[in-house]
C-alpha cells in the first residue's frame, strides 16, 4: 500500500504505533516496524539519558526498518521525589 505517509516515513503500511507509555519497548517497536509500520519507544518511561541511548540501540539490533521515539511534551515523571 503506498501513500504520502508511507512514502516520507518509508513504511510499508500507514500504521503508526501510539506511544503507550510502559508498552513502547524495544521489543515492540521492532516488531511493529518488521511488520511494515513505524514502530516507537516511549522515551518518557526510561527515566535518563542513558536507558533512552540502550533502548535505541536495541531497537536498532532487532531492526533495520525506520522507528521512531515518543517524548511526552505534557507528562512528567517523578522518581525518588524528583520531576524529570
Amino acid at each position: 500500500m503506498r501513500t504520502r505517509i508511507t512514502d516520507l516515513l518509508n513504511i510499508k503500511y500507514p500504521i503508526v504505533q501510539g506511544g503507550l507509555a510502559y508498552l513502547g519497548n524495544a521489543e515492540l517497536a521492532a516488531a511493529v516496524s518488521n511488520g511494515g509500520g513505524l514502530g516507537q519507544i516511549t522515551a518518557m518511561t526510561l527515566f535518563t539519558p542513558e536507558r533512552l541511548r540502550e533502548e535505541i540501540q536495541r531497537v536498532r539490533s532487532l531492526t533495520s526498518k525506520p522507528f521512531g521515539v515518543n517524548f511526552a511534551m505534557n507528562a512528567y515523571n517523578v522518581v525518588n521525589d524528583n520531576v524529570f
